[in-house]
């Protein structure tokens, strides 16, 4: 109870400081802040394909660090932004058009089809010409930028401590370079070591072209590529319940983040033999980790890129993947439509087991999936759609989705999917529940309104059903999702915002409802500090899980500092009720974690940036303290203390 009462008092006092501290320059109306970003979308924490998010969101903050210019901005360039549809982009390629350069990023709310949320989320990641950023340097010259971070643990975990544990030390580092000649030209390296692993085991590159001749982009490298609705071909756009894909997939990007799995090798092209006609062809070959039978079979591929102990290591690259597809894509008069198509080769036969959730899985060597997309935009109406076909076991799956604008502050959108637990396409990323366009069929009815100014609100119901058991169930179960958020600026510099989620879904033949109340104020006394406390609720079974934090951001533009803290306080009464929080982070990077039992966390970001904005240093410091427990963690990750603490460090260079 000290302690709590200590942590009120910060939260008192320095609420009081940011009173004093607070001058008279109005801030933006609805100002929204790319933490706030990360929170809605990280708000669903029970999706299966957590990394596949966390490689989206890496994507959009690399992004959120170098905006875009919404004057020269292309389709493919903002398509990028998941919370954008097809027909919100050509609105603003039209008023661009007849209007001529935006001076400010004010002139969005003149765009029909933008809504006031939408037009804040831009403002995260587009700049106007007038408002250039002065990091924005000449198209004429090549651009250099080359960061390296070090994680340091001060602890210790058990794989460190043990003979048949970890094979290398505990740091995790990294290294990443990018070169880029005006619009047409990137190039890119990375090296990653994971703590626990003796060497640095990760790396790739890519060197890309864009918009020369009829050639849109080529990549050599590491690429990532989807296309239509995601059934086939899905991991270039990411899509969610709380903004459900209102456009196609955006095609082929370069790989640049530090994901070890999701994405290509080898080399792929766009081309535009026509005004309304694309042409994508690619071809990969890499080497996969999986877990192997008895008779050198593959049982489980795996996505952990882990490497840390012998047991790890000799599950390293054992198995040849090699990829070739392609599709093809006319757009003209509000229509769309397209297919595409891949055909895989593993090197070893794949045979998942003889579990009943496994026996859906694909079996065997050759596997393909071939699918056929389309689409109608018109003003305020949008349809779209995709249904595919799979060779691992003759499956189908479709999505469609429709979405009507009533005006810019009414938007309802339906998504209905069907995904038959025959079908299977190992690249596939639709919207799902399991996280897989796999043994699915649902409904859902999403609605964004603004009923007045200043307030918005998001809704959506969802309702699914899968007819094979799934892990640790015995028969097949449905399920409903339900979301209720609403966000109230006061006065310019207070933000309101609550969210109630209800998740009913069954696991291990029992319904579990997770009810969660998450509710958060803003505030702004000044634009150098930002105030934001959190309070959430997660219940779930009879158990129950409560967290109060605060938040502060200080930026000194004089000596280019910026600062970064918070500190929470978290009781719940098992794992079960645990909850999720999304941690100040490094540049370029995502933090989030989880939390349960008794305890405190805090974490503080230091940033500093030389006025030519070349070089970049940071720190972060990280530490979780358990009331309730003397060691955390399990296995070789076990921690023998009730504290943990991590200090991380990295240096930029842009140029």
């Amino acid at each position: 109870m000290r302690r709590l009462a200590f942590f009120l008092l910060l939260l008192v006092v320095g609420e009081t400081y940011a009173q004093v501290l607070s001058s008279t320059e109005e801030q933006k109306q609805g100002k929204v802040l790319w933490d706030d970003f990360v929170e809605e979308y990280m708000s669903d924490e029970e999706r299966a394909d957590e990394e596949d998010l966390q490689l989206c969101l890496q994507d959009l903050k690399e992004l959120f660090e170098h905006p875009l210019n919404i004057n020269t901005a292309t389709i493919s360039d903002l398509r990028q932004l998941p919370f954008l549809s097809d027909k919100q982009i050509e609105q603003i390629h039209a008023y661009i058009y007849f209007h001529g350069q935006m001076q400010t990023l004010s002139e969005l709310r003149l765009v029909p089809l933008l809504d006031d949320a939408t037009c804040r989320r831009l403002s995260l990641f587009t700049y106007a010409e007038a408002e250039q950023l002065p990091s924005q340097r000449s198209p004429n010259r090549l651009h250099h930028n080359f960061s390296t971070r070090l994680d340091v643990p001060l602890y210790y975990r058990n794989g460190q401590l043990r003979p048949d544990g970890y094979r290398g030390d505990p740091l995790y580092h990294r290294i990443r370079y990018t070169l880029s000649g005006s619009h047409h030209f990137s190039a890119g390296l990375r090296i990653e070591k994971d703590a626990g692993e003796r060497f640095y085991d990760s790396y790739g590159a890519y060197v890309a072209l864009q918009d020369m001749g009829c050639v849109r982009r080529a990549v050599a490298g590491d690429f990532r590529i989807g296309f239509g609705e995601g059934l086939v071909l899905g991991n270039s756009t990411w899509s969610s319940k709380t903004a459900p894909s209102l456009k196609v997939q955006s095609g082929l990007r370069p790989m640049t983040g530090m994901d070890e799995t999701n994405f290509f090798r080898g080399a792929a092209v766009t081309l535009s033999p026509g005004r309304d006609i694309r042409l994508s062809l690619f071809a990969s070959h890499r080497k996969r980790d999986a877990t192997l039978t008895d008779k050198g079979e593959v049982q489980t591929l795996l996505s952990s890129g882990y490497h840390r102990t012998r047991t790890e290591w000799d599950r390293r690259r054992n198995v040849g993947s090699t990829v070739a597809g392609g599709n093809v894509d006319w757009q003209g008069r509000g229509f769309h439509i397209g297919a595409t198509g891949y055909w895989q080769q593993f090197s070893r036969t794949l045979n998942p087991g003889t579990q009943p959730y496994r026996a859906i899985y694909p079996r065997g060597e050759n596997f393909g999936a071939m699918g056929l997309n389309y689409g109608y935009t018109h003003y305020r109406l949008s349809l779209a759609g995709e249904t595919a076909y799979s060779t691992a076991r003759s499956g189908i799956a479709t999505i469609n989705r429709a979405s009507w604008t009533f005006s810019r502050r009414y938007v309802l959108s339906a998504v209905q999917r069907f995904y038959a637990y025959q079908y299977y396409s190992f690249y596939s990323n639709a919207l799902a529940e399991n996280g897989n366009a796999q043994n699915e069929s649902g409904i859902l009815l999403h609605l964004l309104a603004e009923p007045l100014t200043g307030l918005s609100l998001t809704a959506y119901a969802d309702f699914f059903y899968h007819p094979w058991p799934r892990f640790r169930m015995t028969h097949s179960s449905t399920g409903q999702d339900f979301m209720l958020q609403g966000t109230h600026t006061i006065a310019r510099r207070h933000t309101l915002s609550a969210r109630y989620h209800l998740k009913r879904k069954e696991s291990a033949d029992i319904m579990e409802p997770h009810h969660r109340l998450t509710t958060r104020w803003s505030y702004e006394p000044s634009r150098h500090w930002h105030w934001q406390t959190t309070a959430a609720l997660h219940r779930v079974l009879g158990s129950t899980g409560a967290m109060l934090a605060q938040r502060v951001r200080c930026t000194m533009p004089r000596p280019g500092l910026r600062f970064d803290g918070q500190l929470g306080y978290f009781r719940t009464d098992d794992y079960l009720s645990r909850i999720h929080v999304v941690r100040p982070a490094l540049h370029s990077s995502v933090s989030s974690a989880s939390f349960y039992g008794h305890g405190m966390h805090a974490t503080l970001t230091c940033c500093w940036q030389s006025k030519d904005r070349h070089w970049m240093l940071e720190a972060s410091y990280a530490a979780v303290r358990y009331f309730d427990r003397n060691e955390q963690g399990s296995g070789l990750q076990t921690i023998m203390s009730p504290c943990k603490n991590d200090l991380s460090m990295q240096f930029c260079l842009m140029v």
